[in-house]
C-alpha cells in the first residue's frame, strides 16, 4: 500500500512538471509559443495590427480618408492614419518638424521640389532602391526621373500635374472646329480670333499659364531653364514669339481679355468658363471642382480638353511644363519600412483612385483609366467629351519639371504684368526675364 502512494504521488508530481513550465511563458523568448499553449483552444494572444501614419496635404474627405479606409479593411494586419497638413509655408513646416522630432509620421508627401530635396538631405526620407519588386521608371514613365536625387528616388511620384486648355465644344462645333489634338500658340491664337463673339472671350488665362509654352521649350535645355553654359535661356525668339503672340491677342485681335482688365477686376475665371463667357481657359485639373458642380454651376454645353500649345507647333523637343508630383516617401525612422513600402505601391497602382473623383490623375501605367474617369466624372459624364479629356490626361504627352527658383517664379509674373501693360517691349521682356534669372542663379552659387 505504501508502495503504491509513493507511485501516485510520484506520477503526480511527473505530470504537474511541464504544465508549470507550460505557464511561464514570460520566460519565452518573444513572439515564441510553447506546446502546451499552442494546443490549448484559444490560448494563442491576437497578433497586434501595424500602425502607421501617412501625413498630406490634401483634405481627408476629398479622397484620402477613403483611400485609408479601403485600405484598412483589405489591409487588417497593417492600419493606416492620415494626418492632412496644408500644403503652405506653415503646413509644410508642420511636417518637417514633425519629422525631425521623432513625431509619428511613417509616409509622407511632397508636393515641391526644393522642399523634397531639403527632407532628403536631412535624412528624413528612405532610400527607395533597398526595394526591387517595383520600377518607377517603367511605371510612371520618363518624368518620374526628375525627382530623383543624385541618382536615387526617395518618394514615387503618383499623379501627373499637367497643365491644359479646356474648350467649349458647343462653341467649336459651330464654327465648324475640331478639338486640338497638337497645336502651337499660332494655332491657339487663331482658335481665339474665330471663337470670340459678343460678350464671350475666345480665351482666358491667369498669370501663371503664361509659363507653359515658355517654361515649356526651354526645359530640354537643362531643369533650371538653362543654356548649356549654365546661363539663363529665358532671352530666347521662342521667349519674345510668346509675348507678342499674347500681346497681340489681347491689343490687336481682343480676343483675350486685356491684362490691366484682368488685374482690376479679378474675374473668377473657371467661372466665365461655365456662363460661356470665354470659349477656351487654360488650366488645370483644379477646374472640375467648377465644371463638375452643375447644380451650383449650371451649363449646357459639353467640355473638351486640348494639349498646351508649343510655341511653335513643330517643336519636337517641347516639354510640357508641370510634369509628375504627390511625390510619397517614407520616414527613414519608421519601424516598419516594409510595411509602408506595400501600402505605397498598393497606393500608387490602384488605391489611390477615390483621389480621382478630385481631379489628381495618377501616374502609373497600370492604373484602372476607365475607374479613374468614372469617378472623375460621375454623374456629369454626358456633359464632357471623354475621349479628348483620356487622350489628354491620361496620354503619353512628355512631361517635365522645372527646378527654377522661387524667386525667378515670382518675379516672372511682374515682368509680364510689365509686357502685358505695354511697359516693356516683348523682345525686353526677354531680355528682363533673363537678367533677373540669372542673378538668382549667381545668388544660388554663392
Amino acid at each position: 500500500m505504501r508502495n503504491r502512494k509513493w507511485l501516485s504521488a510520484g506520477l503526480a508530481a511527473l505530470v504537474a512538471l511541464p504544465l508549470a513550465l507550460a505557464g511561464c511563458g514570460g520566460n519565452q523568448a518573444e513572439g515564441t509559443t510553447s506546446p502546451a499553449a499552442s494546443t490549448a483552444p484559444g490560448a494563442a494572444a491576437k497578433k497586434e495590427p501595424i500602425k502607421l501614419t501617412m501625413w498630406g496635404g490634401v483634405p481627408p474627405e476629398n479622397g484620402p480618408q477613403t483611400v485609408v479606409d479601403n485600405w484598412n479593411k483589405q489591409n487588417p494586419d497593417i492600419q493606416v492614419e492620415y494626418v492632412r497638413f496644408v500644403n503652405d509655408d506653415a503646413g509644410n513646416l508642420k511636417l518637417d518638424t514633425a519629422l525631425i522630432s521623432n513625431q509619428p509620421v511613417d509616409m509622407f508627401m511632397s508636393y515641391d521640389y526644393s522642399l523634397y530635396e531639403k527632407r532628403i538631405k536631412a535624412g528624413n526620407a528612405l532610400d527607395l532602391s533597398k526595394f526591387t519588386d517595383y520600377n518607377v521608371d517603367q511605371k510612371m514613365g520618363t518624368g518620374a526621373s526628375l525627382w530623383k536625387v543624385d541618382g536615387k528616388y526617395y518618394g514615387v511620384p503618383t499623379q501627373k500635374g499637367l497643365s491644359f486648355v479646356w474648350l467649349n465644344k458647343d462653341m467649336l462645333d459651330a464654327k465648324g472646329l475640331k478639338v486640338p489634338t497638337d497645336w502651337g500658340l499660332d494655332e491657339f491664337r487663331d482658335y481665339a480670333n474665330k471663337l470670340k463673339g459678343d460678350k464671350v472671350w475666345g480665351a482666358a488665362q491667369s498669370d501663371y499659364y503664361f509659363n507653359v509654352p515658355i517654361n515649356g521649350s526651354m526645359l530640354k535645355q537643362g531643369l533650371q531653364l538653362t543654356k548649356p553654359d549654365g546661363t539663363s535661356a529665358f532671352d530666347n525668339p521662342l521667349t519674345v514669339k510668346a509675348l507678342q503672340v499674347y500681346s497681340d491677342m489681347m491689343f490687336k485681335d481682343k480676343s483675350i481679355m486685356p491684362h490691366t482688365e484682368q488685374i482690376t477686376s479679378k474675374p473668377a475665371l473657371d467661372q466665365m468658363f461655365v456662363k460661356g463667357e470665354t470659349a477656351m481657359i487654360f488650366s488645370t485639373n483644379q477646374i472640375f471642382r467648377t465644371t463638375n458642380n452643375i447644380k451650383d454651376y449650371p451649363r449646357t454645353f459639353k467640355v473638351s480638353a486640348a494639349p498646351a500649345p508649343k510655341v511653335n507647333k513643330d517643336q519636337t523637343d517641347y516639354i510640357n511644363a508641370g510634369g509628375l508630383g504627390d511625390v510619397l516617401s517614407i520616414n527613414p525612422h519608421t519601424k516598419n519600412p516594409e510595411a509602408a513600402w506595400k501600402f505605397i505601391k498598393w497606393y500608387s497602382d490602384t488605391g489611390m483612385l477615390p483621389m480621382a473623383a478630385g481631379g489628381r490623375v495618377p501616374s502609373s501605367k497600370d492604373f484602372p483609366v476607365d475607374e479613374a474617369i468614372s469617378l472623375m466624372f460621375k454623374g456629369v459624364e454626358n456633359t464632357y467629351d471623354i475621349d479628348s479629356i483620356k487622350r489628354v490626361m491620361f496620354g503619353s504627352l512628355p512631361l517635365g519639371l522645372s527646378r527654377m527658383d522661387k524667386k525667378t517664379g515670382i518675379e516672372q509674373q511682374v515682368i509680364y504684368d510689365k509686357v502685358f501693360t505695354q511697359k516693356l517691349t516683348p523682345d525686353e521682356g526677354a531680355k528682363e526675364l533673363a537678367r533677373v534669372h540669372n542673378e538668382n542663379l549667381q545668388a544660388a552659387k554663392k
